[in-house]
């Protein structure tokens, strides 16, 4: 059953559309709803969930603190007992308004009882940028590529869907690594990529790849995160290394070297190997953080109390 995805407002929308562009996804046939910024938007919305015979899992894609159509949208979907993920964008503290970052607290406290997991796009990671909002679209790009990665380890073994080849993880288990029993996982997500042929090796096919040089991918994608100043370690992880076949058929990919700095981040980690089709080694993270333990969620709900 293909899989639910919805944008609301412009910046959802525009989240939504950065994943759409990957042909993969588009593959995958997903059911997309839009809404646009009215309520008529919202009510179309309504009318198709009620027509929905359902969906494996649905991705809500929407900005908080703008507006509260994010909740009722997701207790929507969570009546029809479908696992909802939630993309939300969480406003820079020093770019909105205090009435937004409360807001955006307020609407997180409402969406807990009706999301699996929140998949965390802190608009503070780019707010120090001079003109910060001509970098969305690139934002928005390097969160989709994200998302692709994650989509792929939910894709059936095999399966041209979504992924190039990789192993692939049960629902469940991914939803597991995502969320904890009592709510939701505020989940930051983070991804590195690198050539493994360089100029040459393009126009000499018969030359090897370079070196995989996993430690560095590894750096690189720590600093990455798409949350501001998160701790050093997480409650859960799970991560998705993709690599071209030559990798794994010379037994290049040293997975006990990568699932070691995993181990000493996270106290429960997963990690999934898989293959591309491209020249490019690429990895993954989602990091399952409590609510409390991360600076940012903490620093909006002052926001919340002292406007009381």
């Amino acid at each position: 059953m293909p899989p639910l995805v919805i944008g609301l407002g412009t910046a959802g929308e525009a989240l939504l559309d950065a994943l759409l562009e990957y042909r993969a996804v588009r593959r995958a046939k997903p059911q997309v709803l839009r809404t646009g910024n009215d309520r008529e938007g919202e009510e179309g919305i309504a009318g198709a969930l009620a027509r929905l015979k359902g969906a494996e899992f649905a991705l809500l894609f929407a900005a908080l603190g703008a507006s509260d159509r994010p909740p009722r949208i997701a207790e929507q979907v969570n009546g029809l007992n479908i696992p909802l993920l939630l993309v939300g964008i969480l406003p820079a503290t020093r770019r909105e308004q205090e009435e937004t970052l409360s807001g955006a607290y307020h609407a997180l406290e409402q969406l807990k009882e009706h999301v699996r997991a929140v998949l965390i796009v802190d608009n503070e990671r780019i707010a120090h940028l001079p003109n910060y909002e001509e970098y969305y679209p690139s934002y928005n790009r390097y969160i989709a590529s994200c998302l692709v990665d994650l989509l792929a380890v939910n894709a059936p073994a095999g399966s041209a869907a979504v992924s190039d080849g990789s192993s692939s993880l049960q629902l469940a288990e991914v939803l597991r690594l995502l969320s904890f029993e009592d709510g939701p996982g505020y989940v930051a997500v983070s991804r590195a990529s690198e050539l493994t042929k360089g100029l040459w090796g393009y126009i000499l096919p018969v030359l090897r790849p370079k070196p995989l040089d996993l430690r560095t991918l590894l750096r690189v994608s720590f600093e990455k995160f798409s949350v501001a100043d998160i701790p050093l370690g997480c409650e859960k992880s799970l991560s998705v290394l993709l690599v071209p076949e030559y990798y794994r058929r010379n037994r290049s990919v040293d997975r006990e070297q990568v699932e070691e700095v995993l181990h000493a981040h996270a106290k429960e980690c997963r990690l999934v190997v898989g293959t591309t089709k491209r020249n490019i080694a690429s990895i993954m993270h989602c990091f399952t953080f409590k609510f409390d333990h991360l600076d940012r969620l903490r620093a909006i709900r002052r926001f919340a109390d002292e406007g009381l």
